[in-house]
């Protein structure tokens, strides 16, 4: 009797695990969506800065968006092949480095700015790919069909979330 009650109570545990990994979720989709915001946000006075027209910028802009539509089905690819947990601790990992190089593009000068923009809000876009793919995944993986739906919300809430944390 001992044993099932313990075996019952790890099961308990375990299911309750859940609700913290959503809580993740809600947290790196937040993270996520300052990221891909941080740019629009700092962008109009980063151009008076560094001298970017407006065409300029509406390239530097649109990189991150082709490389997310690109990269959907190669990161829902690799999360199958090499699961959820090591590909998205490297998708964040290094969406976060490509972020953190973009504060550093006033190394170049004229065009060679533009080009450095563009490539790393390009690399950001396809390491962010597998961010909504990958939750889908762990959230089907770790809640009972029934509690999908309610899961599902609360990381996608994440992304009007950071709106409100980082805008403005």
């Amino acid at each position: 009797m001992s044993s099932l009650s313990q075996a019952a109570s790890s099961v308990e545990k375990r299911t309750n695990a859940r609700y913290w990994i959503v809580v993740m979720l809600f947290i790196v989709t937040s993270f996520n969506y300052g990221d891909r915001a941080t740019l629009s946000i700092a962008g109009s006075e980063m151009a008076k800065d560094i001298g970017l027209d407006p065409v300029g910028m509406g390239y530097v802009f649109s990189a991150f968006s082709w490389a997310y539509v690109i990269g959907q089905i190669p990161g829902g690819w690799l999360l199958d092949r090499f699961g959820s947990k090591r590909v998205y601790f490297w998708s964040i990992f290094i969406w976060s480095m490509f972020t953190l190089l973009q504060g550093f593009v006033d190394i170049f000068s004229g065009f060679g700015i533009i080009v450095a923009l563009f490539t790393l809000r390009f690399l950001v876009g396809l390491a962010e790919a597998p961010s909504f793919p990958g939750n889908s995944r762990i959230v089907a993986a770790w809640f009972p069909a029934q509690e999908r739906g309610t899961a599902v919300s609360i990381f996608n809430s994440a992304q009007y979330f950071a709106t409100v944390i980082f805008a403005p």
